[in-house]
């Protein structure tokens, strides 16, 4: 696949997923919450943790952050399946199909692209998006690294915030 090819493909892979925020956020009550837990996971194994943030991270790939914020999402879900064996069961078995060619977490980015797209009909897939989705950019931590500053209802608006202040265009001539 060349390279022009690779990147089309991920573009129409990525926007396949917008429907998943949507329904995570209807399902999931909400944003999840943005301070990963402390101490040993739960529900998964380190190695299942590991598909999951590799995931996170092919799905929404910014090389400027840090493994942490993925993981959050990463906690998130392993305390809802410590809590809902359904979840849990249907984060196990994806795991498995994320590793069936070998472990996804080793795969190169193009191999771990590919296993996504044979996946992303599933509910699997559709709820670790989401949740991915939620954790990394429902994150106030993520917005300052990005120079988002948050809504401006509760300051007034966005006029006379310095929006107004680009000094590439030129004022009125």
């Amino acid at each position: 696949m060349h390279k022009q090819d690779f990147e089309r493909a991920r573009r129409a892979f990525l926007k396949a997923g917008g429907s998943a925020f949507v329904l995570s956020l209807i399902m999931g009550g909400g944003f999840a919450t943005f301070v990963a837990h402390a101490g040993p996971l739960e529900a998964l194994s380190e190695d299942q943790a590991k598909a999951l943030l590799a995931m996170g991270r092919t799905l929404f790939p910014h090389d400027s952050l840090d493994d942490r914020y993925y993981q959050n999402a990463v906690n998130a879900l392993d305390t809802k399946a410590a809590e809902d064996a359904q979840l849990r069961d249907q984060l196990l078995e994806g795991i498995g199909q994320l590793n069936a060619g070998g472990s996804f977490a080793g795969m190169d980015e193009e191999m771990r692209v590919a296993v996504l797209k044979k996946m992303e009909d599933s509910a699997f897939f559709q709820t670790v998006y989401g949740e991915s989705l939620n954790g990394l950019y429902g994150n106030p931590e993520v917005w300052k690294i990005f120079g988002y500053e948050g809504s401006s209802v509760e300051h007034g608006g966005y006029l006379e915030r310095g929006f107004d202040d680009i000094t590439f265009i030129p004022k009125d001539s």
